[in-house]
């Protein structure tokens, strides 16, 4: 099942809400900001599994709220606490490896104005570039007519998409929505 996007149509500048390809760019937007984020970062009912920590606290991606059912190797377990981003166990979730598999509410009821504004901004960026014929100008720094000269950045900088985030967004959002664990099936 799809996530709904951060952002909507309405949302988009008057020159982009009646582009036929409008509600992909922000699926695609939405889908890169989530990659990073680590977590849904909206609402969504799903079920994560992740290897027992040794310790008492299980991260998952944050907020958690309603949480349905944990299970640890396949047994049903209730003692736990919701602690925000993660469950607290008094005895701790294993002394040997095993998955834990929670099913949840994950993320915030509305989605904040920034993160839905940088949605925007991705989706526009991804339209442009379509209208533009696409393609990919990774590494490409700048070009020189006259002589005909081309510069490209090293590999790291590269952009293959104009839905590139940079690391230091990446590590702004993880940090900012405690992500790190990705849902893998939803409801």
């Amino acid at each position: 099942m799809a996530l709904d996007p951060l952002a909507s149509v309405a949302d988009l500048p008057d020159a982009w809400v009646d582009s036929a390809d409008a509600d992909r760019a922000l699926a695609v937007a939405s889908s890169a900001i989530r990659d990073a984020a680590g977590c849904a970062i909206g609402e969504t009912t799903g079920t994560v599994t992740v290897p027992a920590p040794s310790g008492r606290l299980l991260a998952l991606p944050g907020p958690v709220r309603d949480v349905t059912a944990v299970t640890i190797d396949g047994t049903a377990v209730t003692d736990y606490r919701n602690v925000g981003n993660g469950l607290w166990r008094r005895c701790g979730w294993a002394c040997e490896p095993v998955d834990v598999t929670v099913t949840a509410t994950f993320g915030l009821g509305a989605v904040p104005d920034d993160i839905a504004e940088m949605c925007v901004d991705l989706a526009i960026a991804w339209l442009q570039h379509r209208e533009t014929g696409g393609g990919s100008t990774a590494g490409l720094k700048s070009v020189r007519i006259d002589d005909a000269a081309e510069s490209y950045t090293d590999e790291a900088a590269g952009q293959v998409s104009p839905l590139f985030i940079p690391e230091v967004t990446r590590n702004w959002l993880r940090a900012r929505f405690s992500g790190g664990v990705a849902v893998v099936e939803t409801s």
